[in-house]
């Protein structure tokens, strides 16, 4: 079978299963009261199942096991073993609570057991001269550090529905067709199918009311270990090509993760200079301030994700330009602070100081809302009718 079926079928497989088996859970939940109810920092009225992290790590689970029967991906076992261990903490943190000390301690044991038993870390950052020959205990710091960050960053994004899936979609597409530009199979089926599941995930959680669910933190840990091992394979990391990405890596990724990742460095710095845990939850990510001017859901991660698109933009006219890699990659970090800082202080200072500005614009952001809560209406009866209809024939 030749690579571009395989590509397909990792995406198709997850695509066409997850709304198999989805609703299904999604019923389960309600009746075991798996859910996440109304809170102080949420929005939702009602209880929302945290059965999506259960359906991903099933869906993947089985994709990986048919993929196998036509393509040799033993070398994906032990990255499998470890999302198993994500998730189950993750399910134990969503029904019963975990400590944040405990659950830093399991992120860094999961990127260590990673780095240790297979290939994915960061061993040298070219171009960047402290940084090209890192010794193991280096190479294993800056991984356990990046990989820790990474997998908070996901999840703190998770906090809107849509944009942690519609993140992983972009992520996914991008990182795949980079690694099929170079042949690396195994990491490609990764990337393929993390797309397929958030695609199918997307649906259900932005437009479906009778089957919406969240991904918990046992789903945003998967899908933030996903994207870890899609953008840390070392061989990305030391290539010499002539795709356009392949001599500016490092600054690539961090282009291609730039909202997650200055959001969560924002959030963390505001955080500690307020006295407070990193971890103590609040109402301060951008796509927090977003909803609360207007916009719904859907608008607040198409405006994100076209935040991320503007950074990637700069990286491409910069290394287009073929600037050297160091004043590249600080170039790249500039346009981070302004497309993904810059918006929040924006808005900070005319809720404070121009509050009149603010409802201006908070009320057009409220009727451009309107219409698209139309269409997300629209959308979200013809995910549910056929499982409606289903569900009337079974009770008959």
């Amino acid at each position: 079978m030749s690579d571009n079926t395989i590509y397909l079928l990792s995406f198709l497989i997850p695509l066409v299963l997850m709304p198999m088996v989805l609703p299904a859970f999604v019923l389960m939940a309600h009746r075991k009261r798996i859910t996440d109810g109304p809170g102080p920092r949420k929005r939702q009225r009602h209880p929302v199942p945290l059965m999506g992290g259960t359906v991903m790590m099933l869906v993947i689970c089985v994709t990986s096991v048919v993929i196998n029967l036509f393509y040799d991906i033993t070398p994906l076992f032990p990255v499998l073993c470890v999302m198993c261990m994500l998730y189950i903490f993750g399910m134990m943190d969503d029904t019963i609570g975990l400590g944040w000390g405990y659950k830093l301690v399991l992120q860094i044991f999961a990127v260590l057991m990673l780095y240790l038993g297979t290939n994915y870390g960061i061993y040298s950052v070219r171009g960047i001269h402290l940084l090209e020959n890192l010794s193991p205990l280096m190479s294993g710091v800056l991984t356990v550090f990046c990989g820790v960050m990474l997998l908070n960053a996901v999840n703190f994004s998770d906090g809107i529905d849509g944009l942690a899936s519609a993140f992983g979609v972009m992520v996914g597409i991008v990182m795949g067709y980079w690694h099929t530009r170079h042949g690396f199979v195994t990491q490609a089926i990764i990337s393929f199918i993390m797309v397929g599941i958030m695609s199918s995930f997307f649906c259900y959680n932005v437009f479906s009311k009778r089957y919406k669910t969240y991904m918990g933190d046992s789903g945003s840990l998967v899908l933030g270990l996903f994207i870890f091992i899609a953008v840390t394979d070392n061989r990305l990391l030391m290539l010499d090509g002539s795709f356009l990405a392949d001599n500016y890596s490092f600054s690539f990724i961090i282009a291609l993760l730039s909202v997650v990742l200055f959001d969560l460095i924002r959030v963390v710095v505001l955080r500690v200079l307020r006295h407070k845990l990193p971890y103590e939850g609040d109402r301060t990510h951008l796509h927090h301030l977003y909803v609360d001017m207007g916009m719904n859901h859907l608008m607040a991660t198409v405006l994100l994700l076209l935040s991320n698109l503007a950074v990637i933009g700069v990286w491409f006219v910069s290394a287009k330009t073929g600037m050297p890699i160091l004043p590249q990659m600080l170039l790249t970090l500039l346009g981070g602070a302004i497309f993904v800082w810059l918006p929040y202080f924006q808005i900070v200072y005319l809720r404070r100081k121009r509050p009149s500005r603010y409802d201006k614009i908070s009320s057009r952001f409220r009727k451009i809302a309107s219409h698209v809560d139309c269409f997300v209406e629209f959308m979200g009866r013809v995910i549910d009718v056929r499982w409606s209809k289903k569900r009337s024939r079974e009770k008959k």
